[in-house]
């Protein structure tokens, strides 16, 4: 997903993209530093933000699909390429536009790798 790449939309609508990674702050500043993020990244070591969010986890939820399998042909397609991995690798993700006053506005929880959002629909709920 590229969203940060509509970072400066995100901000001109007056909201605040935020990343959450499982792994430590060394692999935070490396993805930041790999994707040129300007957006904050914090690190959740242990993923309590994705537990309590009820973001799936596992090999089979991960890459045990045929799903999983059909969204990695089409990365490849364009030519993405999975780096090494940091974190927990098993562990899925997910985008949400939360409001001032913690309503959640929209949510999106990985049903499995390569499971990602439309950047419209994000955009939209802001």
């Amino acid at each position: 997903m590229q969203v940060h790449r509509e970072y400066p939309r995100v901000r001109k609508a007056g909201a605040e993209l935020v990343f959450v990674g499982n792994g430590n702050r060394h692999f935070a500043r490396a993805f930041r530093d790999e994707l040129g993020i300007k957006a904050p990244i914090y690190v959740d070591t242990q993923r309590g933000a994705y537990a309590a969010l009820g973001m799936r986890r596992g090999f089979g939820a991960t890459v045990g699909s045929l799903a999983a399998v059909k969204n990695a042909a089409r990365a490849l397609r364009k030519g993405f390429r999975q780096g090494s991995v940091q974190g927990d690798a098993w562990q899925l993700g997910g985008v949400l536009v939360v409001r001032p006053g913690g309503e959640i506005a929209y949510r999106h929880l990985s049903r499995t790798a390569g499971d990602h959002p439309p950047v419209a629909d994000i955009l939209a709920a802001i």
